[in-house]
């Protein structure tokens, strides 16, 4: 856009403008302003991509984290559960010998 409007400067400063142009220098710089704006409107469209993305993440870290709460949990259940059955063989052994005996 800068070179275009240095040239419009320049060609008016020109004792001899070219015909037309002014016009094709206008029409460059209306389709470069489009040409912008559509720019413009995507660097919008992914500034609320991105934000979306740090709110998923911000979600994705939440559930990484109840979801390692629930495995320590289970961890510890299943250790519960483990002394609890070889508790379990230990006086059920127990009760065998002393029928036995």
């Amino acid at each position: 856009c800068r070179e275009l409007i240095e040239i419009l400067a320049i060609s008016r400063n020109q004792k001899l403008p070219q015909p037309g142009e002014e016009s094709q220098i206008l029409e460059l710089l209306i389709q470069r302003d489009g040409e912008f704006q559509e720019l413009m409107k995507l660097a919008v469209d992914q500034g609320k991509i991105h934000h979306e993305m740090q709110l998923l993440e911000k979600v994705v870290e939440k559930r990484d984290n109840d979801i390692q709460q629930l495995q320590k949990q289970l961890k510890e259940a299943e250790h519960i559960l483990a002394t609890a059955v070889y508790q379990a063989k230990e006086k059920l052994k127990s009760i065998e010998k002393a029928r036995k005996g």
